[in-house]
């Protein structure tokens, strides 16, 4: 039981554990340049005694901003003028809006494709968006993180009933496992305190986290591709479990991959 534990919670959520190697690996180039920002313009008018949130859940529809909503109150303000400013920011990068004379000035920053998967993959369950494609990754991607640990305690098991077996990719699935096992602990942990802070207080182990650049999180990314790449390969070598680990695999990348790809379009 927990083997198949192990094998079915690692490909209903591969695209998940793909998605936490890779933005560990972009960690290394984190110091990118945004993207300078597009600005236009849109008509608007502004009807008498129309509040500041309404006009802002219009703004919201007309531009399609749905990844932005609900629209929190620090998202409306004004400028020194006592212009009315929104400033959206979502998966996607950032609308900054400025009412001038019956017009939007938009200001439109796109985040980098490493920027969009590494907010991503902090959005967990505790996060509550307007939108249902992020929303639905939220809970999913919640599900994931604790299938990390689910896979951690299993694989423990997996490991001291068969830590004789032979084979070239089963080693490797051990040791790099293994060696990875102390720094998987830290991250899924401090995972958990900051995507749910009443559960656990903060500790050093969330500035380990949020390192950039030369730090422990290209390590765990690598030790992540390689356990998924031979995770892979032991289950497919594990022919009772094709049928059932295909259909799983199948329903988690359809939806993790598909909601990915659907949110970047906008």
């Amino acid at each position: 039981m927990p083997t198949r534990l192990h094998i079915y919670a690692g490909l209903l959520t591969l695209v998940n554990l793909l998605l936490y190697g890779v933005v560990g690996i972009a960690t290394l180039w984190d110091r990118q340049h945004p993207a300078a920002p597009v600005v236009f313009e849109r008509a608007f008018t502004v009807q008498p005694g129309e509040s500041d949130r309404a006009i802002a859940d219009r703004v919201v529809q007309l531009l399609g901003l749905s990844l932005a909503t609900p629209v929190h109150a620090f998202a409306i303000g004004h400028d020194r003028a006592g212009r009315l400013v929104l400033d959206f920011y979502h998966v996607n990068g950032r609308h900054k809006v400025t009412f001038r004379d019956g017009l939007l000035q938009v200001e439109q920053t796109r985040a980098t494709l490493a920027g969009y998967l590494n907010t991503l993959h902090v959005t967990t369950g505790a996060f509550h968006s307007g939108d249902w494609r992020l929303q639905l990754w939220a809970w999913w991607n919640e599900f994931a993180m604790w299938c990390v640990a689910l896979m951690a305690l299993t694989g423990i098991w997996i490991w001291w009933q068969r830590r004789g077996t032979p084979g070239l990719a089963r080693r490797t699935h051990r040791w790099t496992a293994m060696g990875a096992l102390a720094l998987l602990a830290v991250y899924e942990i401090s995972a958990v305190q900051m995507a749910h802070r009443t559960w656990l207080p903060a500790t050093v182990l969330n500035r380990i986290h949020r390192l950039r650049g030369l730090s422990f999180s290209p390590v765990l990314g690598l030790a992540i591709l390689l356990l998924c790449a031979t995770g892979i390969w032991l289950w497919w070598c594990l022919k009772r479990e094709r049928t059932t680990g295909s259909a799983l695999l199948a329903l988690g990348a359809f939806l993790a991959a598909g909601l990915i790809c659907w949110m970047r379009l906008g």
